[in-house]
């Protein structure tokens, strides 16, 4: 049974690849109706205190929703060469941006008090795919327009405020329809993931690379690592390579800049 169900996720994934327009209107679609479903979601769980979604996700998405991290080009060393797919400036510069709009996870958080980040609401960024796609940003009535310089401009503060960049996706990691900054504290895949594993996230193409001759064992990137990726031991830096999912938020808080972002081989 499990193999038949591989199968067929390979089968849609090979369609998927031939025929891109049939997974854009697959994001278009669950683009559109993804608020009304996770209000849906948080209802359900709170009626029955459980996690709908990552039951969901186990018996049936199997990963195909969720998000996907990707750095902050500043943070990647000029010579590296890279594909518009793996790093999010090179995304919006080549995209067609329609706007932004609120966090609906920062949104539920402080609307029915519970304990809340300090971060901003409106840093939602809505992109289109193609023709067909236009309409994906006009789910949220708060939707504001606005140029790719002051999204350029979002993107910068909320690296600034250590948010992690990801692609929220479906049917699979190559079709996504919003860019979130999301905080360990609200996002629901981001919070979700690091508590039980699901939804899926999905790992940068990039990895963290640190000058441990240039590292004075200060901790500030161990504190900022949502991933655990990183421990001080003895006053000296350990890092757990295969736990880092290259968000790049370490980089801006080390005060010796001894950190740096590299593509994986």
């Amino acid at each position: 049974m499990q193999s038949t169900s591989k199968t067929r996720r390979k089968i849609l994934d090979r369609l998927l690849a031939r025929i891109p327009l049939i997974g854009k209107i697959i994001t278009m679609i669950v683009g559109l109706l993804e608020l009304p479903i996770l209000e849906l979601f948080r209802r359900f769980d709170n009626r029955f205190k459980i996690y709908s979604l990552g039951i969901i996700d186990k018996y049936l998405l199997h990963g195909r929703w969720g998000g996907r991290v990707v750095p902050l080009n500043r943070n990647i060393p000029v010579i590296t060469n890279f594909s518009p797919t793996e790093e999010i400036l090179e995304i919006i510069k080549r995209s067609n941006i329609t706007g932004i709009s609120y966090c609906y996870c920062r949104m539920i958080q402080r609307a029915f008090n519970e304990p809340n980040c300090d971060h901003p609401l409106n840093t939602c960024i809505h992109v289109s795919f193609g023709q067909s796609l236009y309409e994906i940003p006009h789910k949220s009535e708060n939707l504001k327009k606005v140029d790719k310089k002051e999204i350029i401009k979002l993107l910068e503060e909320c690296d600034e405020r250590g948010l992690v960049h990801q692609l929220i996706y479906f049917p699979n990691p190559d079709f996504y329809y919003v860019i979130c900054n999301c905080c360990p504290c609200c996002c629901v895949v981001l919070k979700k993931f690091l508590k039980s594993g699901s939804p899926q996230m999905i790992k940068s193409n990039f990895i963290s690379e640190t000058n441990l001759s240039v590292c004075n064992g200060c901790g500030n990137c161990v504190n900022w690592c949502y991933f655990g990726a990183r421990q001080i031991y003895d006053g000296k830096l350990e890092i757990k390579a295969q736990l880092c999912f290259g968000c790049g938020v370490c980089i801006s808080k080390c005060p010796e800049n001894a950190i740096k972002l590299i593509k994986k081989e």
